[in-house]
C-alpha cells in the first residue's frame, strides 16, 4: 500500500499539469549561441519516444537535499524543487514547469505549482538531432530562482532563500547525493556567493536531477535511471556544480525492471552545466 500511495503522490502532481491544457508553444531561443547561465540537458529512451502515451520528468533538486526518487513518501519529500514535464494524453512536446511546494498542513504532501511559460528562458528541440528518442531541453538556471515567490520554496533550509546570498550550509565538492539527502537538523550560518544569473544559498550551488517515464493514462511512475526504475531508491545523482563549467553524461542504471515498452525505457542523457 505505501509503494501504490508513494507512485500515487507523484503521478497525481503530474496528472494536475497535463489536465492543464497547455497549448501555446514557446517560441525557441535559437541557436543559443550564448550559453552563460544555462544548462543544456539531453534525455534519452531506448525506443522512440510517445508523447502520446507517456510523460517524461525531469526532476530537479534545487536546495541541496540530494537525489529525487521515485519513492516521495519513503523518501520524505526530498529532492523535489521542480520538475519539467513533457508529453502526456493530449500529445503535447513542449515541457511544463511545475514549482513543488512541501505542504505540512496536508500530511506532508507536495503541492505542484504550474510556473508560466516565459519562452526567453527556455529552448526546446524534440528528435534532438533528428534522433526519435531523445529531445534536448536548454533553460536558464534563473528560470528556477523561486518563480512563483514562494516564501519557503527549500523547506529544510532556514532561513528562506532571498535575492542575494542568505547564511546556509555548503556542501563540499564531493558531497555525493545520499549524504545531502540524508543531512539533517538547521544548517550552519556560512554565506556563500550564488552562482552567475541565479541569487541562491550556498546549499543551492549543487543541483541534482533524476530522469521518469510515466504511464500518461494510468498515472504510475515506470522508470526512472535507478536499478529499481519506478521504485527505486538507489541511484546516486550527481552532484552538478552549478559555479563551474561541467559536462555530464548520464547512464540508466542496468539490471533492474524495466518497462515492457522502449518507448518508457530509460536509456540516460546528459546535464552539461555553463556557469
Amino acid at each position: 500500500m505505501l509503494r501504490r500511495i508513494a507512485l500515487a503522490s507523484f503521478a497525481a502532481a503530474v496528472a494536475f499539469v497535463v489536465a492543464c491544457g497547455h497549448q501555446v508553444t514557446p517560441n525557441p531561443t535559437g541557436a543559443n549561441s550564448n550559453l552563460s547561465g544555462k544548462i543544456v540537458l539531453t534525455f534519452r529512451t531506448v525506443g522512440n519516444m510517445n508523447f502520446s502515451q507517456y510523460t517524461y520528468a525531469i526532476i530537479v533538486d534545487t536546495c541541496g537535499q540530494g537525489t529525487p526518487y521515485p519513492n516521495v513518501y519513503g523518501t520524505s519529500f526530498n529532492g523535489y524543487s521542480y520538475a519539467f514535464l513533457v508529453g502526456g494524453s493530449s500529445g503535447v512536446t513542449f515541457p511544463v514547469l511545475d514549482q513543488y511546494i512541501l505542504t505540512t498542513a496536508q500530511q506532508n504532501s507536495l503541492d505542484p505549482q504550474v510556473v508560466p511559460a516565459n519562452p526567453n528562458l527556455e529552448s526546446f528541440e524534440p528528435s534532438y538531432e533528428n534522433q526519435p528518442n531523445e529531445f534536448q531541453l536548454i533553460f536558464a538556471r534563473a528560470q528556477l530562482d523561486n518563480p512563483l515567490d514562494r516564501s519557503q520554496p527549500c523547506p529544510n533550509i532556514t532561513p528562506a532563500p532571498a535575492n542575494g546570498s542568505s547564511p546556509s550550509a555548503s556542501p563540499s565538492a564531493s558531497s555525493s547525493a545520499t549524504a545531502s539527502a540524508s543531512a539533517s537538523g538547521a544548517p550552519t550560518a556560512s554565506p556563500s556567493p550564488g552562482p552567475s544569473s541565479m541569487p541562491t544559498t550556498a546549499a543551492q550551488v549543487y543541483w541534482y536531477f533524476n530522469f521518469f517515464t510515466l504511464d500518461t493514462a494510468g498515472r504510475t511512475v515506470l522508470d526512472s535511471l535507478g536499478i529499481g526504475g519506478a521504485t527505486d531508491n538507489t541511484y546516486d545523482a550527481p552532484a552538478i556544480d552549478t559555479q563551474t563549467n561541467n559536462f555530464n553524461a548520464i547512464f540508466k542504471a542496468t539490471g533492474g525492471t524495466v518497462p515492457m515498452d522502449s518507448s518508457a525505457q530509460i536509456a540516460g542523457g546528459e546535464i552539461d552545466n555553463y556557469p
